[in-house]
C-alpha cells in the first residue's frame, strides 16, 4: 500500500506528478454506425496485426520447462558452513538451489521462499539436518559458473519483469530513493542513456556463456539461456509462476507460501548490509510525458532493450507453454487454493513478521528474517501446515 511522501520528499519536483491526458481512459462511447467502412477497415487491419503477431509468435523463442525427474533426489547438496556470508553467496557453485537474483523485480519474496525451502528440505533429506546449498544473492550467471553446473544435482531458476517497468522502478529506487538524485526528465535519460548496466540486463546476467549482443543473433542468444535454466518466472505473475514451480519439483503449497512486506511508499535498508544501516524511503515511481516518450522510442526499445525485451515475451510464452503441459485446468484451479492460501497465511502471520524496517523507517535490530532483509516470514510460516484446510481451499 502506498503513502504520501513527508515533508522530507518536499525537494522533489512536485509539478512532474502531474498526469497526461494519456493516462486518462479513452472514450470507448463509439457508435460504430455512423462510420461502418471505417469499421470494415478496421476489422482487417485487426486481421491483419494478429496474423503479424501470430507469425512472431511461431519464431520466438521459447521451451516448456520441464518436470523435476522422478529418478533425481531433490538437489539438495550440503550447503556451506558459512553459506550466509556475502562472499560465499556470491561465489561458483554447480550444485543446489541457484537464483539468479534480478534487482526490482520481486525477487525478495522469491529469495525468502527458496531460503525456507532450503531449511525445510534439508531438515528431511541431509543426515546432517543442515540446508541445502542455495545462492540468492545479486551475481551473474557467469560470475558464479552456472554454465559448469551439475544439472542433475542444481535446479537453476530466475524471476523477470517487464523489462521497461523494471529498469523504471531501478531509477527510483537507487537513484532517487537512495541517492536523494531529482526525477528530471534530464537526470532520468542521463542515467538511462549512461548506464550500460541498464541495458539488456537480464540477458547479460543470464547467460551462462560470454556474448556479444551488438554482433550476436539475439534469437539465438535467448534460445540459448533458455536451455540453460530449469524456470524463469514472471514478476507479473507471481502466484501463477508459483504454483507452476511447485508443480515442476513436486512441492506442497506450504513450501511457496509468502509475506508481502516491502513496497512503494515504505522502507528499505539502506546501501549496506550493516547493523544500524539507516532506513531510506521508497519513493513511489511515476512517468512525466517526457519519460514516457524516452520509453515509447526506438531508442530505448530496440537500441538498448531489444535483447530483453525478446527474452521477456520468451519467457512468457515458455510459462504459458508449460502450463499448457501440465493441463491450464489444473494450474488455474491451484492457483485459486494458492491464493486463499496465502490470505489465511497472511492472517496468521504478517503481525509476526519483523524486518530490517518498520513503518515509521526505524532500523529494527532484532528482524525474523533468515539473512539480510530476506525470508522474514519464515518462522511462523513454517509452523503453518495446511492439512485441515484442503477442503476450504478447494471448495
Amino acid at each position: 500500500m502506498q503513502r504520501n511522501g513527508s515533508s522530507e520528499h518536499a525537494q522533489f519536483d512536485t509539478t512532474l506528478h502531474k498526469s497526461s491526458a494519456s493516462d486518462k481512459k479513452e472514450d470507448r462511447n463509439t457508435n460504430v454506425n455512423d462510420s461502418e467502412p471505417s469499421a470494415n477497415n478496421n476489422i482487417q487491419k485487426l486481421e491483419e496485426v494478429e496474423s503479424t503477431e501470430a507469425q512472431d509468435l511461431l519464431s520466438l523463442p521459447q521451451t516448456t520447462w520441464k518436470s523435476w525427474p522422478k529418478d533425481l533426489d531433490f538437489p539438495c547438496d550440503e550447503a556451506e558452513i558459512n553459506w550466509k556470508d556475502n562472499a560465499v553467496q556470491r561465489s561458483p557453485a554447480d550444485t543446489g538451489l541457484l537464483f539468479v537474483r534480478e534487482m526490482k523485480t520481486g525477487s525478495s519474496t522469491v529469495s525468502g521462499i527458496l531460503l525456507r525451502l532450503a531449511h525445510t528440505k534439508g531438515e528431511l533429506i541431509r543426515s546432517d539436518k543442515g540446508p541445502c546449498r542455495i545462492r540468492i544473492d545479486h551475481a551473474s550467471a557467469l560470475e558464479l559458473q552456472y554454465g559448469k553446473r551439475d544439472k542433475k544435482r542444481s535446479f537453476l531458476m530466475s524471476l523477470l519483469r517487464d523489462p521497461t517497468n523494471r529498469a523504471i522502478s531501478h531509477y527510483f529506487h537507487f537513484f532517487v530513493s537512495k541517492n536523494k538524485e531529482n526525477p528530471t526528465d534530464y537526470n532520468f535519460q542521463h542515467v538511462f542513456l549512461n548506464q550500460p548496466r541498464i541495458h539488456n540486463y537480464y540477458t547479460k546476467d543470464l547467460t551462462t556463456e560470454p556474448i556479444d549482443l551488438d554482433k550476436g543473433d539475439h534469437s539465438k542468444i535467448i534460445s540459448n539461456i533458455l536451455s540453460e535454466y530449469d524456470f524463469l518466472a514472471i514478476t507479473e505473475r507471481m502466484d501463477e509462476s508459483l504454483v507452476v514451480f511447485k508443480m515442476l519439483l513436486g512441492l506442497d503449497f506450504e513450501d511457496i507460501l509468502y509475506i508481502s512486506t516491502r513496497s512503494n511508499g515504505s522502507f528499505t535498508p539502506g546501501n549496506n548490509r550493516k547493523n544500524n544501516s539507516p532506513c531510506i524511503y521508497i519513493v513511489p515511481s511515476f512517468l512525466t510525458d517526457g519519460m514516457k516518450k524516452f520509453f515509447a522510442s526506438d531508442k530505448w526499445q530496440k537500441d538498448l532493450m531489444s535483447a530483453d525485451n525478446l527474452l521477456y515475451k520468451a519467457a512468457v510464452r515458455s510459462l504459458d507453454n508449460t502450463i499448457d503441459a501440465l493441463g491450464r485446468g489444473e494450474v488455474e484451479r491451484q492457483v485459486k487454493m494458492f491464493q486463499k492460501a496465502l490470505d489465511y497465511a497472511n492472517t496468521r502471520c504478517a503481525k509476526q513478521t519483523v524486518s530490517c524496517c518498520n513503518a515509521k523507517g526505524e532500523y529494527i535490530h532484532n528482524t525474523t528474517c533468515y539473512l539480510w532483509d530476506i525470508g522474514c516470514d519464515h518462522n511462523c510460516l513454517r509452523e503453518i501446515s495446511l492439512v485441515e484446510e484442503t477442503d476450504t481451499l478447494d471448495s
